[in-house]
C-alpha cells in the first residue's frame, strides 16, 4: 500500500489526518498507536504549511526483520534548515523549543530521521511499527 498527499494549506491538513487514521487502522494499529501517528504526521504537516509553504506526504506500508510498519515520508520544497545540529540540539533538551514539534515526532514514532539541504528543502522519515504479540508480551 502507498499513498500520497499534497500539503499546501492548514485544511490540507485535516483530510490528512482523517486519511492517515483510516491507513493505520487498515495497517493493524490500535487506536493509541493510530492516534500517535496522526498527531506525528499533523506535526509535520503544519512545518510544512508553516515553513515551506507547499510540500508532499508519502505514506507506505514496510517490512524489515520480519515486522510490518508504516514508512512516512514528508518532503518540503522550502528554505531548508540552516543549521541541524541547532536542530538536534534542541530536540534533545527536555525543555520545550520551538522545535518541540520535531521533538514530539521523534518520541510518538519508533524511528526518525531528517534531512534538510539549504535552499532545497527538508525530508523527515518516520516509521511505526506494528506491535506482536511477543514484543507485547516482552515488555
Amino acid at each position: 500500500m502507498k499513498k500520497r498527499f499534497r500539503v499546501r494549506y492548514e485544511w490540507d491538513i485535516v483530510s490528512i489526518r482523517s486519511e492517515i487514521r483510516e491507513i493505520a487502522g487498515q495497517v493493524g494499529f490500535d487506536e493509541l498507536d493510530q492516534a500517535r501517528i496522526v498527531q506525528s504526521v499533523s506535526e509535520l504537516a503544519r512545518n510544512v504549511v508553516h515553513y515551506a509553504e507547499k510540500g508532499l506526504i508519502l505514506v507506505e506500508t514496510v517490512e524489515r526483520d520480519g515486522k510490518e510498519g508504516l514508512r512516512i515520508l514528508v518532503q518540503d520544497l522550502g528554505p531548508g534548515i540552516t543549521d541541524m545540529e541547532e536542530v538536534f540540539r534542541k530536540m534533545d533538551t527536555p525543555t520545550v523549543t520551538e522545535n518541540s514539534g520535531l521533538q514530539q515526532v521523534r518520541s510518538l514514532m519508533d524511528e526518525f530521521s531528517i534531512q534538510s539541504v539549504e535552499g532545497k528543502g527538508t525530508c523527515v522519515e518516520v516509521i511505526k511499527w506494528l506491535k506482536t504479540a511477543k514484543t507485547i508480551q516482552d515488555s
